[in-house]
């Protein structure tokens, strides 16, 4: 596995999925982003429509949307977080979604073969997402944006894309690539939203969940922590400024040749 299949294995298997159990007060003035890609591609559905989602995790987030689709795939490297996934499909009772251990980059279905394709903070293989769609499917992308938890990887001096908030925007980068790759890029939207943690032992808690620090440790960290915390803690909580941005582009539609 790759570090970070390891990274998601662990956290699958401490915490039962891809998800953060700490408390915490979240404030959205641009809209709540999971919410926003959901309607996206609950919006692209159709009964006989296939969706692939890659880097699915624990598959919780594809389930949300997968009653808009005839059929349904999750690709993650993480076999701990595919058992999640599987558990989940259980419970939930959706046996037209499944759920297979693949890299992204070499998915192994036909060309043409899905509608659309989902990464969800997960990769961006344009090439393969482009061979994979039908002419006129879509790509809908979520991902993190250079600004994210500036200050808490500053005062830590490492993180997710550390020291990226001065150059170009990876949203733009991220539609660059799509646009480079033949697609027609419909949507960039930026999310600035706040987390409020109700304690400090909640903020520590979701960073041994998320990968934005890299290799955190409560004890090796804890100065750094204690630094943060205390220039961070508002009357609302321990603040953490987010930044996520959603990017969808289309696979142009084939235009037959035409004779005269």
């Amino acid at each position: 596995m790759t570090m970070d299949a390891e990274f998601y294995s662990r956290v699958a298997e401490r915490f039962g999925g891809y998800f953060s159990d700490a408390r915490s007060t979240d404030v959205f003035p641009d809209g709540r982003p999971d919410a926003v890609f959901d309607e996206l591609v609950t919006a692209l559905g159709a009964p006989q429509a296939r969706l692939l989602d890659v880097g699915c995790a624990d598959g919780r987030s594809l389930l949300r949307v997968s009653s808009a689709y005839g059929a349904a795939t999750g690709m993650d490297l993480s076999p701990s977080m595919l058992e999640c996934a599987a558990r989940y499909r259980a419970e939930a009772g959706l046996a037209h979604v499944t759920f297979e251990l693949c890299d992204a980059a070499h998915t192994g279905l036909p060309d043409g073969d899905v509608d659309v394709v989902t990464s969800r903070r997960g990769p961006l293989i344009a090439q393969e997402f482009k061979r994979v769609l039908r002419p006129g499917g879509a790509v809908v992308y979520m991902g993190i944006g250079e600004q994210d938890a500036r200050e808490l990887k500053e005062t830590f001096g490492r993180g997710q894309d550390f020291d990226s908030w001065n150059g170009r925007p990876l949203s733009e980068e991220i539609a660059q690539e799509l646009s480079d790759a033949g697609f027609v890029v419909t949507r960039n939207q930026a999310f600035r939203f706040e987390e409020f943690y109700h304690s400090p032992g909640d903020l520590d808690t979701f960073l041994h969940q998320v990968p934005i620090i890299d290799n955190y440790d409560s004890a090796a960290d804890e100065e750094a922590f204690d630094r943060y915390v205390t220039a961070a803690t508002t009357d609302q909580g321990v603040r953490l400024s987010r930044h996520w941005f959603i990017v969808q582009a289309q696979k142009p539609t084939a235009v037959e040749s035409s004779h005269s």
